[in-house]
């Protein structure tokens, strides 16, 4: 018994040995491979950084399936809009760690789909910014977002003061994707009154009526009163005007009334949508008019201009 017992204590202590030296080798493994994955990415400095900003932590990918796990709650405006896939990264300041900036890359289908969720995103205390190509772009108190050919880019910080650092990232970014630029809405509309900063594509459903897509809006002043315009190409003449009188009937069917319409217009529609008036109206390969306006006048007025723009520089 008692040399069973010495044989037992024996390969007790090698097994224990044994897994020692695993546990020791898997931790020195672990050790190793966090240090070459910290040293892999310090190492990988984007060709577009530059100044006091370095990596700060891992690159992350979403795509259209794991998009919500980032942003829920948002994710249906970027998958209705050709989204692709979205790339995070972070940098820090090498003076002040504590200090970080997120970049947020937003890959989408072509550009329009990119200025259309950099239009319809637009934060309401934005300010216009310059940017190099003539990228859509606007900066807040706390971020810098534009638009640069099929991505759409939005730059935020840990805290105020960092203006400078993502602004500068900013101009990188767009410096490095020569000839991408912004997607050219200025002469979409006539500039009479216009706030260019308003601006927006919307690709889906748009005023609520399930046939109507890629449709163009902007905001105009005209008597005090702020009045939407909207242009849509479609692919024919014919398209065009079937989309007229499908809209047409759309109102019609949710409470509005036939209200005349414009005699230098041909083919367009005047209608009263219970306390505002629409006008509906297609010139060439055009749908158009103007939208939820609080009178007659403002809302022939604008639809004029839109309607003379169509058939004179048309987009």
């Amino acid at each position: 018994m008692r040399r069973a017992g010495v044989f037992e204590s024996c390969i007790g202590v090698f097994i224990l040995a044994l897994l020692a030296a695993i546990a020791c080798g898997v931790y020195i493994y672990g050790t190793s491979s966090q240090r070459d994955a910290r040293s892999r990415v310090s190492s990988r400095v984007p060709s577009y950084l530059s100044g006091d900003l370095s990596p700060f932590g891992r690159e992350e990918t979403f795509d259209p399936r794991t998009l919500s796990d980032k942003i829920d709650g948002k994710a249906d405006l970027y998958l209705s809009s050709g989204f692709v896939k979205l790339t995070v990264r972070r940098f820090a300041r090498k003076t002040d760690p504590k200090s970080w900036i997120e970049l947020s890359i937003y890959t989408m289908r072509d550009p329009a789909d990119a200025f259309s969720v950099f239009s319809l995103q637009r934060r309401k205390d934005s300010k216009p910014l310059k940017m190099e190509g003539g990228a859509s772009a606007y900066r807040t108190e706390d971020g810098v977002f534009f638009a640069a050919g099929p991505d759409y880019f939005e730059i935020t910080s840990s805290s105020r003061g960092l203006m400078d650092d993502m602004t500068a990232l900013a101009r990188e970014l767009a410096k490095a994707r020569p000839g991408s630029g912004a997607l050219r809405t200025e002469s979409i509309f006539p500039k009479q009154s216009l706030d260019p900063s308003s601006i927006s594509l919307h690709m889906k459903d748009v005023f609520s009526f399930s046939g109507l897509d890629r449709v163009y809006t902007a905001v105009y002043t005209d008597r005090g009163s702020r009045v939407t315009a909207f242009i849509s190409r479609r692919k024919s003449p014919k398209e065009a005007a079937d989309l007229a009188a499908a809209y047409g009937r759309f109102l019609l069917e949710n409470g509005g009334t036939a209200a005349g319409e414009i005699p230098d217009a041909p083919g367009s529609k005047l209608y009263k949508v219970f306390d505002t008036y629409e006008v509906v109206m297609y010139r060439g390969p055009y749908f158009a008019g103007s939208h939820e306006v609080d009178t007659l006048e403002s809302a022939k007025t604008i639809a004029m201009r839109v309607y003379r723009k169509l058939g004179g520089t048309a987009p």
